[in-house]
């Protein structure tokens, strides 16, 4: 039995549009009658099928292209398709494990925000995460394969910062590292230049700190060649 395009589209639940697509893409060959009409069979039904079983894994037409309809009764053969047919499965299943990750880490990021008790500060957040992230994610793609020292704070900023470290290390209450403040002021306005508006731009951004994106405050806690932690209770002290 055969089937005309339409009546073929309506048994099988598709348009006549996707009839014709999967034929350009060279999926399904229906017969043709002399006067060039299209003719379709439960063989074709079958073809369709599992493009349709197929398509619901989320494979590409291409990739459905690529797997053999059927493997033939000859062992030979049939294990030459199953060649074909696995690597193929296994890149789209790559393909959707990193979807999965994906999707895990974009549920997660919205379930962070709802939860926040400022929902709309956590989203902030995790715009500028996403967005230093990214432009991380830039910054090693077009790095030079040369190899280069570190990036680091000035070296009198460096020992200053790690004096006041050690300071605040024997003496918890800052007392003793209170003449270092001093000094670390005079140092930022030195770099500075003195000019006021630049010294005030600095403070600012250093008591924005807390807001800025994780990637960030490791990069400047490694400017002090120390952890995150660590510069934290320094600039805490500095900046109370």
């Amino acid at each position: 039995m055969t089937y005309s395009v339409r009546s073929f589209a309506r048994l099988a639940g598709v348009t006549v549009k996707t009839l014709h697509y999967y034929e350009r893409r060279g999926l399904l060959a229906p017969r043709r009658t002399r006067a060039g009409y299209r003719r379709y069979t439960l063989r074709d039904l079958a073809r369709l099928e599992r493009i349709i079983a197929l398509k619901s894994l989320g494979l590409p037409l291409k990739d459905i292209a690529r797997l053999p309809p059927r493997a033939p009764a000859a062992k030979k053969e049939r294990e030459a398709l199953i060649g074909r047919s696995v690597p193929v499965l296994d890149a789209h299943r790559d393909k959707l494990v990193e979807k999965q990750r994906l999707l895990g880490v974009a549920i997660a990021a919205i379930d962070a925000v709802a939860r926040a008790g400022d929902p709309q500060d956590a989203l902030e957040r995790f715009v500028g995460e996403s967005s230093w992230n990214r432009w991380e994610a830039r910054r090693a793609e077009l790095a030079s394969p040369a190899p280069r020292p570190p990036d680091r704070a000035s070296p009198s900023r460096l020992a200053l910062f790690h004096e006041i470290r050690e300071a605040l290390d024997r003496d918890p209450s800052g007392s003793s590292a209170e003449p270092l403040v001093v000094r670390w002021n005079a140092l930022l306005e030195a770099e500075a230049e003195g000019n006021p508006e630049t010294i005030a731009a600095m403070r600012k951004i250093s008591a924005t700190r807390t807001k800025w994106p994780d990637g960030a405050r490791r990069y400047v806690a490694s400017l002090y060649d120390t952890d995150v932690d660590t510069w934290e209770r320094v600039m805490r002290f500095l900046t109370r």
